[in-house]
């Protein structure tokens, strides 16, 4: 089969390079040239999980080596990362320094690794995707750069003819099957008639990358930081303000990646007055200690805004076309979900395409009920930002699913087909699609932290929400072993499987 995929970020050259394998013609199509800059830089342990199994299945060894930061500082040492062994959440109040106490009351860490060696990473995307597009290239897919496609017709009979230039001469291409990798607003999206949705809730990004951070310990010093699992900013660290919040991830190498993610529909209109330097410094006016954190930085590269970061289309395949989730959806960055759906729908693709195009179908709708579970989750987590205890307790929902899915794909049999037809983050599970009602429903009461206790049991693996974790939690095996029964395991079955788990050197996955 011709296939053209059109975008050559991770996701796209990825799957170009598995199914040039499997015996396909691939032609890799982007409108830039690498390096380039990217955003999504943060991985989770659900995105590891992916790599592994694409790994082991296609023989890729350096996706193997991507899934783990000392995997990777080890074999890959020329490609830039950070360490994230986590998840940070800071509450701030407008206009006054950052400040906790014992209690912890602003302040909430999140393990996903118990080490360095095993724990995830932040993707310098302008690294990473480089050398997969190259990894492709190597794999013999046509990689072409530099391709401006400004048509696309239906064959008859099925296919596809593309049209544009290349470096200015015009090109012209015939494909039997389209995927369209290349995010927001990408071709497929400007040459098919796909109906755009309305999604909730609607945000501005103001970003960049900066070097000369402080460290935010020492500019919260008037703070109570009670010791945590690891380093609170070798994470994705997570500041929660009024009107939205801002992401800090810092790369091995001192730039660190930040961008304020503003959901307030007056601070938004606010933004969309200002340059992207004035709008950066406006932001950080209004929360002191950040001001703080960010006087002695320089950009390393221009601080930039996308008015409108949320997006969604109203179908992901047809019978012989389909979108990656970037380009058929993007919610919000807050959890970190992007890089582990990208790889999930990959992998999903590559195992149908072993056999022919023939369950696109299936493919687009089980991404709906995905986009549909990912976009509850998301403005669930918004509507609580200026109430740091609810959005703390409601986000327990997000780690309790993502550590069940985790668990149950290390320790458990796959399904006949494959893991990568388990809905992502547990849209396709009965009981952990009931949770987020009731974790929604309990955010409305008084007795809010008890109630999110008990609608997460069902998948709490991990001792969340226990009082005496203090918001503090570890990766921990001895609450896993006793909610054994979860997986339908017994413990002695879960002590035995351990080993299995992430930092198992094997790491092979069925």
């Amino acid at each position: 089969m011709n296939i053209a995929i059109v975008g050559s970020g991770f996701a796209g050259s990825i799957l170009a390079r598995i199914l040039q394998r499997q015996g396909h013609h691939v032609l890799l199509l982007d409108r830039q040239r690498h390096p380039r800059f990217a955003l999504g830089e943060s991985s989770t342990p659900l995105a590891a999980i992916c790599l592994e199994r694409l790994a082991a299945r296609y023989g890729l060894d350096d996706l193997h080596a991507l899934a783990a930061w000392g995997r990777w500082r080890e074999r890959l040492p020329h490609l830039r990362r950070g360490l994230k062994r986590g998840f940070t959440f800071y509450g701030h109040t407008p206009g006054r320094p950052y400040a906790n106490g014992p209690a912890n009351e602003r302040r909430l860490l999140v393990a996903a690794s118990p080490t360095d060696a095993i724990a995830d990473t932040h993707w310098l995307r302008e690294d990473v995707d480089h050398h997969l597009a190259q990894q492709a290239g190597a794999a013999g897919v046509e990689v072409l750069e530099e391709v401006d496609l400004d048509g696309v017709e239906a064959r008859p009979g099925g296919g596809w003819r593309l049209s544009g230039t290349h470096k200015t001469r015009p090109v012209r291409f015939e494909a039997d099957l389209l995927i369209d990798a290349s995010g927001p607003g990408g071709f497929l999206a400007r040459h098919l008639p796909i109906q755009r949705v309305e999604t909730e809730p609607r945000t501005t990004l103001v970003f960049g990358h900066f070097d000369g951070m402080a460290e935010f310990s020492e500019v919260a010093g008037g703070a109570t930081l009670p010791p945590g699992p690891y380093p609170d900013e070798q994470v994705a660290v997570h500041h929660v303000l009024e009107e939205g919040w801002m992401y800090v991830l810092p790369f091995d190498h001192g730039t660190v990646s930040a961008g304020f993610v503003i959901a307030e529909p007056q601070a938004r209109e606010e933004l969309a007055s200002l340059p992207p330097d004035r709008a950066w410094e406006h932001l950080l006016s209004r929360y002191p200690t950040l001001r703080d954190q960010f006087a002695p930085t320089r950009p390393s590269r221009p601080i930039g805004t996308i008015p409108r970061l949320q997006h969604r289309l109203a179908q992901a395949s047809g019978d012989d076309w389909a979108l990656l989730p970037h380009a058929y959806c993007f919610l919000s960055p807050l959890f970190s979900t992007g890089i582990a759906w990208s790889l999930l729908a990959v992998e999903r693709l590559a195992l149908l395409l072993e056999r022919g195009p023939e369950g696109l179908q299936r493919y687009g709708d089980l991404l709906s009920r995905e986009a549909d579970h990912v976009q509850k989750l998301v403005a669930g987590a918004y509507a609580e930002m200026k109430d740091f205890d609810r959005f703390a307790a409601g986000s327990l929902y997000y780690f309790a699913a993502a550590s069940f899915a985790e668990a149950s794909q290390r320790l458990l049999p796959g399904p006949e087909e494959g893991w990568a037809w388990s809905g992502f983050l547990g849209s396709t599970d009965p009981v952990t699609r009931e949770m987020l009602d009731r974790v929604h429903a309990a955010l409305r009461g008084p007795s809010f932290e008890e109630e999110i206790r008990n609608a997460i049991a069902p998948r709490n693996l991990a001792g969340l929400a226990e009082p005496e974790r203090n918001r503090l939690y570890p990766v921990d095996m001895e609450p896993l072993v006793e909610n054994s029964a979860l997986l339908g395991l017994t413990r002695e079955e879960v002590r035995r499987e351990i080993p299995r788990l992430r930092g198992n050197p094997g790491g092979e996955l069925t």
